[in-house]
């Protein structure tokens, strides 16, 4: 990236909101030394951010020399020059191009959510923190099967479930549009928040950093919660939230993804593994739900 010393404040924040949110996700076990978050350009949105492939692990995340900035329209990077990317970067800019109103994208490899994906089952909401799950009702997190995409690919790709170009990466993109006939009318966020990938982890999205790590981590939560509920019922119907119970613990969630953000940027700033030279800003929103 550019000099530290010429960016904009809103750039500033931002990449400090990064590189802490790439600990977080460590942190909370999303992330390993594979996965990865990225932002739109917080002052140019044809433009967005995501690590470089050196140090690349979320946890090892210090400093704005460790990001790449990519054009949206093609996920090339905006400077010639820039050093080694991650091939999966089409995950991240196709969703960006897809759809304009997310800001950030994370891409995990959870062990709590990967069995959800290779089961086929839906995935619920089971308690009122993960009402995003059904933000628009009846539906549910899509399964994005990577095995027909190869197929209509005609043999472009190894199959090795990565996605690996802007094909692949529009086909993940539109599996996050809304179905027709759902509530999408003065709705901030058109869009699904996230979609599981079989044999690959999860990707979801966000109008903001805050509510993109929010729903990662309650979307590990809430499917960690399915499975106990699942062993102890010993085999009988399970309770999870209504339609409409979910839609409104969903606006429930945004209001109040603030406080549970301000105590996960204590837990990394205290914890001497994570370094962020950027700072984290103090001035964030602070939302609630009123009195």
């Amino acid at each position: 990236m550019d000099d530290p010393s010429t960016f904009p404040p809103e750039l500033q924040s931002q990449l400090g909101l990064l590189i802490a949110s790439n600990h977080i996700l460590h942190e909370h076990s999303l992330v390993d030394a594979f996965g990865h978050i990225s932002i739109r350009h917080p002052t140019n949105p044809s433009q967005y951010i995501i690590a470089g492939y050196d140090p690349g692990a979320p946890a090892l995340m210090s400093s704005s020399r460790d990001f790449i900035t990519y054009h949206v329209s093609d996920s090339s990077p905006v400077h010639p020059n820039a050093p080694k990317g991650y091939s999966e970067r089409f995950i991240h800019g196709e969703i960006f191009r897809v759809h304009p109103k997310v800001n950030c994208v994370v891409h995990s490899h959870s062990d709590a959510v990967l069995p959800f994906t290779a089961t086929g089952m839906p995935l619920r909401p089971i308690y009122h923190m993960a009402g995003f799950l059904a933000k628009h009702g009846k539906t549910l997190p899509p399964h994005f099967i990577i095995d027909g995409a190869y197929a209509m690919c005609a043999g472009k790709h190894t199959p090795d479930m990565l996605i690996r170009d802007a094909l692949l990466g529009t086909m993940l993109a539109l599996q996050l549009k809304v179905p027709e006939g759902e509530e999408v009318d003065g709705d901030e966020e058109p869009y699904l928040p996230v979609v599981l990938q079989p044999k690959h982890g999860f990707t979801c999205v966000g109008s903001s950093i805050q509510r993109a790590v929010y729903r990662a981590i309650y979307t590990q939560k809430n499917c960690e919660l399915v499975k106990s509920a699942l062993d102890a019922a010993g085999g009988k119907e399970i309770e999870y939230l209504s339609a409409r119970e979910a839609q409104a613990c969903a606006k429930m969630n945004v209001l109040c993804e603030d406080k549970a953000f301000r105590l996960w940027l204590r837990e990394v700033e205290v914890n001497p593994l994570y370094r962020n030279e950027e700072g984290v800003p103090r001035d964030l929103p602070v939302g609630g739900m009123g009195v």
